[in-house]
This record gives C-alpha cells, structure tokens and sequence, in this order.
C-alpha cells in the first residue's frame, strides 16, 4: 500500500520564494505535495476542502498578510502546522503569531531551517 503524500501549501506573492522553496522539497522531501498560491486571496481558493500538514506563508503580501492568512486557514484546519516566512516582523505581531501558537522561519529561508520546522511532523 502506497504511503499517502504529505500536503504543504506554500504561499508567497514572490515567484522566486515559490520556486527556492519547492526545490529544498524536491531535494529533501520528495514524499510532500505542494499546493501553491501567490497570495491570500489565492491560497482561501486553491485550499477550499484540501487537508495539510503544514502551510508556509510570507508575512508580506499584497491584500491580507500571512497572519491573518494563518488565522482563516486555523479556523478551517484547526491543528494545521502553519509558518510565517519573513524577513522582519514587528514585535507586535510576532507575539500575536506565537501566542495563536504560529511559527517563524526567518528569510534568507533555506533547506536547515525548513528541515527544522518539518522535524516534528513526521
């Protein structure tokens, strides 16, 4: 019996983000799907009644930002694994983020730190 692969949705209105993340997957982690939106609005639509195991969401994005992303996708999912990806974030929002219990992969984001963050859901 074939193990069911593992879904991540990644979300990121750069293009590049997108693509340096979905290789560290194709290097490291062939078993994960990838579902892939450029912002908010994109992922609530590609994500309609699809499970994941872990979302990775850029702070800043066009329209709403990844923590009120993280929020809708929560209250959809309770449960799901969800990291902000950012360069910098206001302290503010960074407690906000960790007391919904979100967690923070600083950019430049490379293979350590997603290897890290997916250690736990194995």
């Amino acid at each position: 019996m074939m193990m069911e692969k593992k879904k991540a949705l990644i979300v990121d209105d750069s293009s590049l983000a997108r693509m340096m993340i979905r290789k560290f997957f194709a290097d490291g982690f062939k078993d994960w799907e990838l579902l892939e939106a450029k912002d908010a609005q994109d992922a609530l639509e590609k994500s309609e009644g699809v499970f994941f195991h872990l979302a990775l969401i850029d702070f800043n994005m066009p329209g709403m930002n990844g923590i009120d992303l993280a929020e809708k996708m929560m209250e959809r999912q309770p449960g799901l694994a969800i990291y902000l990806v950012t360069a910098n974030i206001q302290e503010r929002m960074q407690l906000r983020a960790q007391s919904m219990g979100i967690g923070f992969i600083r950019k430049p984001i490379d293979l350590v730190k997603i290897t890290s963050a997916m250690q736990g859901l194995a």
